[in-house]
């Protein structure tokens, strides 16, 4: 199979950094006056949301001539191929042939296979990067052949796949596991054929049903019924019972369905066939342990989490590399408490306490103290409502010795708001150094203001400086030093156009509120959440669903109630989309 990769959609934003600030993928002050050193990665966050402005809500001709898309609709702009057969991820492969073949162990096999590159997608796991090739290819066919060898060393070892010494039930009960439905009687005469032909033609001192049970292992595993999940009814059509059982388990579980599923969904009523009847299960599958590690890849790659391990600095006082793998698992931590408490996005803006591993606690000061050892969650004070008013976010978004506003700015809008950022004006010199006097949002409102009235002024900007009372540590500050060490104030205020309205406010905590209680960040994180349930990109055909969404996000507060609301719906139910 070949995909096509779209046009990585984040080049008009990285172009529009480096023509209003020459600071495209440096949020890590090489470029920057105050001398060597990194705070965050080489790379702008990229996706759907990165920049198109063709599904914006109309244009504004900006101070340097240039053309923006007003912040009126969330950025739909996507290319989805709604492929009816998606091939397993490598996470998803591994815990399947653990459940399939009864290993005790997951497998290691997978470590080596080539890994999905997500680049202008949000999720790796979207269909467009999960295709098979002459690279691929060989490690599956080598992965089946090891685990038919390593399951059938001996009877002893083959009896925890199967008990029964009957080919015929061997097949149906391996072939079910492994197709995720029932074999066609063509099917399984194929495989006894093939079970028949391995029992008497292999050489070794296996025996017969050793044999002939490893042939048919190899080929059920290359099997494209087991590599790829199926949605082959005709469009618009509801997914059989074995489709949806499938679907919500690799999601879910991330791995094959069990056997328990599997016989629900062969039941001659199956409640997999209604909408309620499906969200019933997945509500059971999101209260299973394996639901958190799901959800803990999610929000990773929503918010780029496993950037903040590398983060260096040079020359900055209190900064110690030992931090760095702290700020990541803290972030998975406060977002694994998210889900698994049934909180959700207002709570991801307005809760005050965060996870704190040991040399966190000096950064954030006051009342917060070093846990002996691992992490501990406390309250983060009255300045430090929301994840993104917390150490990895705002430590990371920095020019190594000073506070980035244009990334912070930049990761909100796209990451957190999905607004559409439009191409730039006109070229700007990178920032200078500042002088005597100058705050670091009067410089970059000094240097960004030929960039456009929306790219910049009326979007980046007014999200950056709302986090100014955080330096480049994330420490709160009530005032901060020019370059001569004088005192000046921080000024924090801004006003942005969201889709329901403009807000003003003064400050993270207040711009916190804001997106809390308005309805943007709600549908941004809807059509994400969507993005990787479906493994397809989200357009604007999608708006009804992300709608749907949003108001479950806000009525409930709860991250589970949109999935549950997510599987209930037509979009993920029914064949959707295209042909292919």
């Amino acid at each position: 199979m070949t995909v096509r990769i779209k046009k990585l959609g984040a080049l008009c934003l990285i172009g529009a950094l480096t023509a209003c600030t020459g600071l495209a993928g440096d949020p890590n002050g090489l470029q920057s006056p105050d001398g060597p050193g990194t705070s965050g990665g080489t790379g702008t966050p990229s996706g759907p949301g990165a920049g198109n402005s063709s599904n914006g809500g109309g244009t504004s001709v900006g101070a340097g001539g240039g053309t923006a898309t007003t912040p009126a609709t969330l950025n739909l702009d996507g290319s989805p191929l709604y492929y009816r057969v998606i091939r397993l991820t490598n996470d998803q492969w591994s815990n399947s042939v653990q459940s399939i073949l009864a290993l005790a162990e997951p497998t290691t096999l997978a470590a080596n296979f080539q890994a999905a590159v997500s680049g202008n997608n949000d999720f790796n796991n979207n269909e467009a990067l999960l295709d098979l090739d002459t690279r691929t290819w060989p490690d599956f066919q080598a992965a089946s052949e090891a685990l038919a060898d390593q399951v059938t060393a001996s009877d002893a070892v083959l009896a925890k796949v199967y008990s029964g010494k009957d080919a015929a039930g061997f097949i149906s009960t391996l072939g079910r596991r492994a197709y995720r439905r029932t074999l066609t009687s063509a099917e399984q005469a194929t495989y006894l054929t093939l079970f028949n032909s391995g029992s008497t033609a292999l050489s070794g001192s296996r025996s017969a049903f050793a044999k002939g049970a490893s042939l048919v292992i190899r080929a059920m595993l290359q099997s494209p019924y087991f590599l790829y999940r199926t949605e082959l009814g005709a469009g618009g059509q509801p997914l059989s019972s074995f489709e949806i059982a499938a679907k919500l388990s690799l999601w879910l579980r991330n791995s094959t369905p069990n056997d328990a599923l599997l016989d629900s969904a062969a039941a001659a009523s199956s409640s997999l066939s209604t909408p309620d009847g499906a969200a019933a299960i997945a509500k059971t599958m999101l209260d299973e342990p394996t639901a958190a590690p799901v959800m803990r890849k999610f929000h990773g790659q929503l918010l780029h989490l496993d950037l903040f391990s590398g983060i260096t600095k040079s020359g900055v006082a209190n900064f110690n590399v030992a931090i760095a793998p702290e700020l990541t698992e803290s972030s998975y931590l406060f977002f694994d408490k998210i889900f698994t408490s049934g909180k959700g996005v207002k709570d991801i803006f307005l809760s005050t306490t965060g996870f704190v591993g040991p040399n966190m606690a000096a950064v954030y000061g006051g009342s917060v103290t070093a846990p002996a050892s691992g992490y501990s969650e406390q309250d983060l004070g009255p300045n430090r409502v929301g994840y993104f008013t917390q150490l990895p976010y705002l430590m990371y978004w920095a020019r190594n010795g000073q506070p980035d506003s244009i990334h912070r700015g930049v990761t909100l809008n796209m990451d957190v708001l999905c607004a559409t950022l439009g191409p730039p004006a006109i070229a700007v010199p990178m920032l200078p150094a500042r002088v005597a006097g100058e705050t670091n949002r009067t410089l970059v409102d000094k240097t960004t203001s030929g960039c456009g009235q929306l790219c910049h002024n009326a979007m980046i900007n007014p999200i950056g400086f709302a986090f100014e009372h955080y330096d480049a540590m994330g420490q709160y500050r009530t005032t901060e030093k020019d370059i001569a060490g004088a005192d000046l104030p921080i000024d924090s205020s801004g006003t942005y156009t969201f889709t329901d309205g403009k807000q003003t406010y003064d400050g993270a905590p207040a711009l916190m509120q804001a997106m809390a209680n308005g309805q943007q960040a709600h549908a941004c994180y809807a059509k994400k959440l969507a993005s990787y349930g479906l493994q397809r990109d989200i357009i604007p055909a999608d708006m009804p669903l992300v709608t749907d969404l949003a108001k479950a996000s806000v009525s409930s507060g709860s991250v589970k109630q949109v999935i549950v609301e997510l599987v209930k719906q037509d979009a993920f139910r029914t064949r959707f989309g295209g042909a292919q």
